[in-house]
């Protein structure tokens, strides 16, 4: 019999899980895919989270952003327990073919296109109720069953999601400066963050986002990033790197020099830097996670530099 205390959302830790298979090196963005246990949903309500069960949610939208990423829009309604997906906070999206799920982290991009005003400090930054959609921004993998069955999703279909999961959670003012190194699809987690503090307006935490990708065709949200930095100039620095073209002095791989230039001393105890994306990334700037999804010691360049697992947080 279920739990009448069940908790609304889901810590990811070091629990066992069933045949997980590790492939990734950021969680949110990068991920990793394991066998799920297809045990059945006494409720089955459509478009409603539960930390538990696989529940079918609606595709309102999809914009294709690079030539093998796009953003797929859901319809999500949200209820007393789960008004809205928490931050940082992902959720579980399965194939139901062969019984395998692997976590997203939604994001909500609305909020950069709206001509938003900032509410006062006495009235809330959203509605109450959450937001009525969340978006997913999925790479599409040639050998990855999720990423495929996304991929092949037409508006009006419905795919099978579950959490919110909690990852890291955010306390505003808790850090006066986040640093955020993000590659790829590892952006979830950063954009996701970069809404719920740029919106609050009780949170003065300043923002600086480091975002690797290869190609200047290969910038996922970049529209976005840039609108949010010139609404909010004074909180947020947006450094956009790419692997490939010679004429531009911020082009290669991440290096010692470059990050030394851009990051908050490792003494300043009121910074901390995030970082977010695939294995190589993770190998040279921070070190990947372990196995079991712990953080891990700190290793590449921001251990050169001094920073240890207290102010460096791996997504």
């Amino acid at each position: 019999m279920a739990s009448a205390a069940r908790a609304s959302l889901r810590f990811r830790g070091p629990i066992a899980r069933l045949s997980q298979v590790v492939l990734g090196g950021g969680l949110l963005g990068y991920g990793y895919y394991g066998i799920y246990a297809p045990w059945a949903d006494p409720r089955k309500v459509p478009n409603e989270l539960d930390p538990d069960y696989f529940r079918p949610f609606t595709l309102i939208d999809r914009r294709e952003l690079t030539s093998n990423t796009a953003l797929l829009r859901f319809r999500f309604r949200p209820t007393p327990a789960i008004p809205c997906i928490p931050t940082v906070g992902a959720v579980d999206v399965k194939d139901p073919n062969i019984q395998v799920k692997r976590p997203f982290t939604p994001i909500h991009t609305q909020w950069v296109h709206a001509d938003l005003q900032l509410p006062s400090p006495n009235e809330p930054s959203r509605p109450a109720s959450g937001p009525t959609d969340f978006e997913l921004l999925v790479k599409r993998y040639p050998h990855a069953s999720v990423s495929q069955v996304l991929h092949h999703t037409s508006v009006g279909d419905t795919a099978e999601i579950r959490g919110p999961i909690m990852h890291w959670p955010y306390q505003p003012n808790r850090w006066g400066h986040i640093a955020m190194i993000a590659g790829g699809t590892g952006i979830t987690p950063m954009f996701q963050l970069l809404e719920t503090i740029l919106t609050n307006p009780n949170d003065r935490t300043r923002i600086s986002l480091i975002f690797s990708n290869r190609t200047e065709r290969d910038i996922p949200l970049q529209a976005e990033l840039e609108k949010i930095q010139a609404r909010y100039p004074e909180r947020f620095q947006l450094t956009l790197t790419i692997d490939r073209r010679p004429s531009d002095p911020y082009v290669g791989l991440l290096s010692r020099d470059f990050l030394v230039s851009r990051l908050p001393p490792a003494k300043q105890d009121d910074a901390i830097v995030l970082v977010s994306g695939p294995p190589g990334m993770m190998k040279n700037v921070c070190g990947e996670r372990t196995t079991d999804w712990e953080q891990g010691p700190v290793t590449g360049i921001l251990r050169e530099l001094g920073y240890t697992g207290v102010n460096v947080h791996k997504f």
